[in-house]
C-alpha cells in the first residue's frame, strides 16, 4: 500500500500520527502495529466508535471544523487517505493543522486524479457521469489534477517533495502485471494515476528533493 510505506517511510515507532477521515481505524491499525500512536477525526459516529479501539484518540464530527486545541501539541505525520477531495474548504483546515507538525514531519495524502484517462476518454464523447465510487464519486466536493493538488497543499502551507501515482489493475492478481503497470503509469502519471500519493513537508522546514521516479514536474 503505498499510503503506508509513504507513511513509515518518514517516521519511527513512537511517533504521534493524525489521520483526518480515519473511517474505523482499518488504516490506523496498520499504523499502530508498527508501532505509531495514532490520533483521529472521523464524521461518522458510528464508525469514530470502533476507532477508539484502536486510536489514542479520536474526533467525532465535521473534519471541516475541526478543533485542534483538542490535539496533541505535535505530529510528525498528518495523514488524509481519500479525503481532503470531500471538503469544501481543505486549505483552511491544513492552515490550521500545519503549526501541529513537526518542523521534519511529512504530510502525506492520496488524491482522486480526475485527469485520468477513463475521464478524458467519458469527456472526449460528452460523458461526465457521477458513481457511488471511485474518481467520480458523488460526495467529492472538488476535483483535483496533479498540478492543481499540489497548488491546493502550498495554498495550506505545504510543499509537495514526493509524488507517485496509483495505478490498480481491476480484477488482475498478478504482483508482476501490478509492478509493470505501476512502473508504466509513473512514466504518465498525469494521465495514467488513478490516485495520485502526495509526501508534503511544511513550507520552509526541510525538504527533500522531488524523486525522479515520480515524474513530478509532468
Amino acid at each position: 500500500m503505498l499510503m503506508a510505506d509513504a507513511v513509515l517511510r518518514h517516521t519511527s515507532p513512537g511517533d504521534r500520527i493524525f489521520e483526518g477521515g480515519v473511517s474505523t481505524g482499518y488504516f490506523a491499525a496498520l499504523m499502530v502495529d508498527e508501532g505509531r500512536v495514532v490520533d483521529g477525526a472521523e464524521l461518522d459516529a458510528g464508525a469514530a466508535a470502533v476507532a477508539e479501539t484502536v486510536c489514542d484518540r479520536v474526533i467525532a464530527g465535521d473534519l471541516q471544523q475541526l478543533d485542534v486545541d483538542r490535539l496533541a501539541d505535535r505530529y510528525q505525520a498528518l495523514v488524509f487517505g481519500d479525503t481532503l477531495e470531500h471538503l469544501a474548504d481543505p486549505v483552511s483546515l491544513l492552515r490550521r493543522l500545519q503549526p501541529r507538525l513537526d518542523d521534519d514531519g511529512v504530510l502525506v495524502t492520496s488524491i482522486p486524479n480526475v485527469a485520468n484517462w477513463t475521464v478524458r476518454v467519458g469527456l472526449l464523447f460528452g460523458r461526465f457521469r457521477y458513481a457511488d465510487r471511485g474518481i467520480l464519486d458523488r460526495t467529492h466536493l472538488r476535483f483535483y489534477t496533479k498540478r492543481t493538488a499540489a497548488e491546493m497543499l502550498a495554498e495550506g502551507g505545504f510543499d509537495v517533495v514526493d509524488c507517485t501515482a496509483a495505478v490498480p489493475v481491476p480484477f488482475v492478481s498478478s504482483p508482476v502485471l501490478s509492478r509493470l503497470a505501476h512502473r508504466v503509469g509513473n512514466l504518465w502519471p498525469s494521465l495514467f494515476a488513478y490516485t495520485f500519493v502526495l509526501v508534503a513537508r511544511k513550507r520552509g522546514s526541510f525538504a527533500e528533493p522531488p524523486r525522479s521516479r515520480a515524474g513530478w514536474r509532468r
